[in-house]
């Protein structure tokens, strides 16, 4: 069953009665219209229109310009890890993944704006609630209830302050609701000034939220706490400034500390814990299992009529493998395709690398068909949340309802061992575990059985195309091979697209002529070795340099995919010379690998976006980043 933190009915009047203090489109920039209805004696006259309101805060994070599509395809896109495919420079998503960007980029605009008008919402509802009468003299429940929406639109507001800083820098700050007669036309804030309230409506909102692990997609304290510590490693790491250097504040060391006690506080709890099995993270994203012992922070989505509104594009335009209409209900084509560089860099028994890359495309069969052959390895998908998992429901055919998770158990850590490291000088053992723990799952060392591979043991004759590999049975998922080649009539070549997971017998592997030509070929499955730990943690000893450097690889394996990866390079002030390193790495697979980005970015420029023009039209005063 879905969880959502709103019925259809509700957000579409929470978004009705937000609309009135929603920034207007085309070359309005920051000025908002001026609120009547909403902001009234005739609203928040009781708790559920307090609770409508709230939810008008969150659903900012529900739509195409936020978490449903700029975010993870365009803006965390074109790494070390993948890249938007395509180099047309009409399409914004492709423009401004390949560090084409310009001011005048409307997804710059649409996600500028979204986020304002989240925090203007959030304005309201901080000024709102305070002065209900039931704030003051409601009974005790009641009371409970407004207080926390407080604390939730204080933690929103400080979470989307913090989102435009990480893609913009200093950027206009206001801290109440837009009226009539405002000033519209203000400068920008030094974005250290904005931490420092971020951090202040965190902490206000953590002291009142519930501590209880959530049952829909409300935050909690915990989640708060998780998500600050994120943001004080943001705080705390390289950012470009106006001098067109990247610099990091002279304390960064007292964000790292800010960052481990919201850690060691989350751990002496122990609210989470990491589900065992890797792929069942998603497979339980795609199936709206809500898992909030794994997934602590998420975005809900809901697109109740089938359209694009309220829907997430993960799981079509990204995350699954290119797939025909067939067996699934719905085709999808990612404009998400990964390296074939970062592909290389897992090692075999990591099951994070076959579940997180498809090489191969599904047909109307729901046969998986591998792409080996000429440069078809630049063309391989991210595949996390793939048609193959998903509901199959209909209204999920353009747009799914996979909530968008910004922040998973695994991500807290790998903060917690980077923010030992830097702390301690070097890893501790508390570093150590923390990698460790990640890597242990990584490589399923706590998932019954192993992985298998194929052997042919008959060739058969008479094959005219190769036939088809059907692996049944065994106690694991996952596993999946291709003959790719025939020598005289018979199967010559398989090639394990994926060596799977979790195999407790060994499977039935079936041979099936693809036209009805053909007969005789045998294969079997066989056990691969299940990895130890001695094999995969990190080895003991690293200074801190190679312990960080451990940590940064490990979290580009956990996370590819997840909205992280450009952010966290720009935070260690390694995006540029990453860029040129992977560049080299698919140069030597092959001379002409499409990688535009090596000659595209430019550094202490695409460390930021651009004012978006609209908002400059009207506001001068806002200036602009460097080398725009």
């Amino acid at each position: 069953m879905k969880h959502l933190i709103y019925s259809t009915q509700k957000i579409l009047l929470a978004c009705s009665v937000f609309a009135a203090v929603s920034v207007v489109s085309c070359k309005k920039g920051l000025q908002t219209e001026p609120y009547s209805y909403f902001t009234s004696s005739n609203f928040f006259a009781n708790e559920n229109e307090a609770y409508l309101a709230t939810l008008g805060v969150y659903e900012i994070m529900s739509n195409q310009p936020t978490y449903g599509f700029n975010m993870p395809l365009i803006f965390d896109n074109d790494t070390d890890v993948g890249q938007t495919e395509g180099v047309d420079l009409t399409t914004d998503f492709r423009v401004i993944a390949h560090y084409n960007g310009v001011p005048e980029s409307t997804a710059f605009y649409t996600t500028w704006s979204a986020f304002y008008a989240g925090i203007d919402r959030a304005n309201v509802v901080i000024e709102k609630i305070p002065a209900m009468e039931l704030f003051t003299n409601g009974t005790t429940s009641q009371k409970d209830q407004l207080n926390r929406m407080l604390a939730e639109a204080k933690f929103l507001r400080g979470f989307y302050y913090a989102e435009l800083v990480r893609f913009w820098g200093d950027v206009p700050f206001k801290l109440k609701s837009s009226q009539t007669g405002d000033n519209f036309k203000v400068s920008r804030t030094d974005r250290y000034e904005i931490y420092a309230q971020i951090i202040k409506d965190m902490q206000e909102a953590i002291l009142v939220l519930p501590t209880a692990l959530p049952v829909d997609e409300r935050i909690n304290k915990w989640a708060a706490k998780a998500m600050l510590a994120k943001i004080a490693l943001f705080a705390g790491g390289y950012s470009l400034r106006q001098n067109e250097q990247m610099e990091r504040p002279a304390n960064f060391k007292e964000y790292y500390t800010l960052a481990k006690q919201q850690i060691d506080d989350i751990m002496a709890v122990n609210p989470y814990r990491l589900n065992p099995n890797y792929a069942q993270v998603f497979k339980n994203q795609c199936q709206h299992v809500l898992e909030p012992t794994e997934n602590i922070f998420q975005v809900a989505f809901l697109n109740a009529s089938g359209s694009s509104n309220g829907g997430n594009a993960q799981g079509n335009i990204f995350g699954s493998p290119v797939t025909a209409v067939g067996v699934y209900a719905a085709a999808a084509n990612s404009r998400i395709i990964t390296l074939k560089s970062f592909y290389d860099g897992f090692r075999a028994a990591d099951v994070r690398r076959d579940f997180s890359i498809a090489n191969y495309t599904i047909n109307a069969k729901g046969e998986k068909l591998p792409q080996i052959t000429a440069r078809q390895d630049e063309t391989w998908r991210a595949a996390k949340w793939s048609r193959e998992y998903q509901t199959g429901n209909i209204l999920e055919n353009s747009s799914t309802h996979i909530n968008a998770v910004l922040m998973r158990y695994s991500d807290l850590l790998l903060m917690r061992a980077e923010v030992e490291n830097e702390l301690s000088e070097g890893p501790n053992a508390t570093a150590y575990d923390a990698i460790n723990q990640v890597r242990r799952r990584g490589f399923g060392i706590d998932v019954p059985g192993t992985r298998i591979t194929i052997d042919i043991t008959a060739a058969g004759t008479g094959y005219t195309a190769p036939p088809v590999i059907t692996i049944t049975g065994g106690g694991g998922t996952g596993a999946a091979a291709a003959v790719t080649t025939l020598l005289t009539g018979g199967i010559r070549t398989i090639f394990m697209m994926s060596e799977g997971d979790g195999y407790t017998s060994l499977p039935t592997v079936t041979v099936t002529s693809a036209n009805g030509v053909g007969t005789g070929a045998v294969a079997v499955a066989r056990f691969l070795p299940k990895p130890v730990t001695s094999d995969i943690y990190i080895p003991a000893g690293l200074n801190k340099a190679d312990f960080l450097k451990a940590v940064q690889q490990e979290r580009a394996w956990e996370l590819a995919f997840e909205g992280t990866r450009r952010a966290d390079l720009i935070r260690w002030n390694i995006l540029g010379t990453t860029i040129k390193e992977t560049d080299v790495k698919l140069r030597a697979i092959r001379s002409n690998y499409n990688y535009t980005s090596a000659a595209n970015f430019i550094a202490g420029k695409h460390e930021l976006y651009p004012i978006p023009q609209n908002e400059k039209d009207v506001n001068p005063n806002v200036g602009q980043n460097p080398k725009y």
